[in-house]
């Protein structure tokens, strides 16, 4: 994405009512019984991952995605209860993904901002409960 275009991007762009029960909280066993989306002819019908092959054409390429979910929305808190969004895009300082994540110390991302205009210079914090201990997040305009 250029930047010109990360900068036009506005966190309202993406808020949609999504209820709790909608959400998978875990993977539906067996895992090929999951829902599959078929988008075929403007129209989209469902169907289940075992069927994948049926929807196909002969000679397709399959590009398997191993990727990890992150949690890249953190809600911080002011103390006058005001809520600041931060939605991290990128890790910056370490810049790749599995060294940023293996940090014990410090790390630094590119982030958008939520509710922008509440955060002036103060610095904001946040603990977090982790299977290493508590955690304290620090987000720096």
């Amino acid at each position: 994405m250029k930047k010109e275009e990360i900068e036009q991007l506005r966190i309202g762009d993406f808020h949609y009512d999504l209820p709790d029960g909608r959400i998978a909280k875990y993977p539906v066993e067996p895992r090929d019984a999951s829902k599959l989306l078929v988008y075929s002819d403007r129209t989209i019908t469902t169907a289940v991952f075992r069927d994948l092959p049926a929807f196909l054409p002969p000679e397709s390429l399959l590009v398997f995605n191993n990727t990890r979910v992150i949690h890249a929305r953190l809600l911080f808190r002011k103390p006058t209860g005001a809520v600041v969004e931060v939605f991290c895009l990128s890790p910056l300082v370490p810049e790749e993904y599995n060294v940023n994540f293996q940090q014990r110390e410090r790390c630094a991302w590119s982030c958008m901002i939520g509710n922008a205009k509440r955060w002036k210079d103060e610095s904001l914090q946040m603990e977090v409960a982790s299977p290493a201990g508590s955690l304290t997040l620090v987000a720096r305009r």
